[in-house]
Formats: structure tokens, C-alpha cells, sequence
């Protein structure tokens, strides 16, 4: 339980510096979600980052229950998860909304420029 009082007493000396617990949580949120990004690399690493994000705040969020049992509540919880994945999800959904537009746009530019076949129905013909 030591090093749950010592995070709860580091959280709460960078929050007396910067000002505001709700702020922390949108920037830490997305810093994050940053360096997810570049450390993953991957084409799909919005998702991935947006699950590292979720994982680090369930777990900020355990150790504020453990820290402070009785003076913890649901309302307080929920405020701090939609405040660290807002715009980590919002990126990742527009993202994934883009990627959806594209591929759409693409499958229609090949079924409109395939390659025209012989009348025969059989070997495309060549064009040069």
C-alpha cells in the first residue's frame, strides 16, 4: 500500500502545480495517445492507442480508489474517463470513419476503371 499513498502524493503535488485535475486528465490523455502512436507504428495503431490510454486510466482510476476508499465516488470516476479518452476517441473515430471513406472511394475508382474485356467474353484486351 506504500506505493499506492506514494503515487496518490505525487498526483497530488504535479495537480497543486498545474492547477486543475480536470485539465491533467485531457492532457495527460493525449500525450499518451501521442506516444502510443509513435512507438507503435502500425496502420491501425489508433485503436491500439486508444486501448493504452483506457488501460492507463483504469488503472490511475484503482489507484485513486485505493488511495482514498472512502472519500471515492462514481461520479468523480466518470468525470476522469471521459475527460482522458475524449479526444483520444474522437481522433480514433474520425480516423476510422476517414479510413471507411476511403476504401469506398477506392472500390469505386477500380470497378469504374477495370480493364475492358473482348466481346467474346474471354482474354481482356490489351491496350497500349
Amino acid at each position: 500500500m506504500e506505493i499506492v499513498y506514494l503515487y496518490k502524493s505525487l498526483i497530488d503535488q504535479i495537480v497543486a502545480l498545474a492547477g486543475s485535475a480536470a485539465l491533467l486528465h485531457v492532457h495527460v490523455g493525449m500525450a499518451i495517445y501521442l506516444a502510443t502512436l509513435m512507438v507503435v507504428r502500425q496502420r491501425r495503431g489508433g485503436v491500439v492507442a486508444l486501448q493504452v490510454v483506457f488501460a492507463a486510466e483504469l488503472g490511475n482510476e484503482l489507484m485513486d480508489w485505493l488511495a482514498a476508499s472512502p472519500q471515492w465516488s462514481w461520479s468523480d470516476t466518470i468525470s476522469d474517463v471521459v475527460l482522458t479518452l475524449m479526444w483520444p476517441a474522437g481522433i480514433t473515430a474520425i480516423n476510422a470513419w476517414r479510413r471507411h471513406r476511403w476504401r469506398k472511394t477506392v472500390a469505386a475508382t477500380v470497378r469504374t476503371t477495370a480493364i475492358p474485356v473482348a466481346a467474346s467474353g474471354g482474354v481482356p484486351i490489351a491496350t497500349t
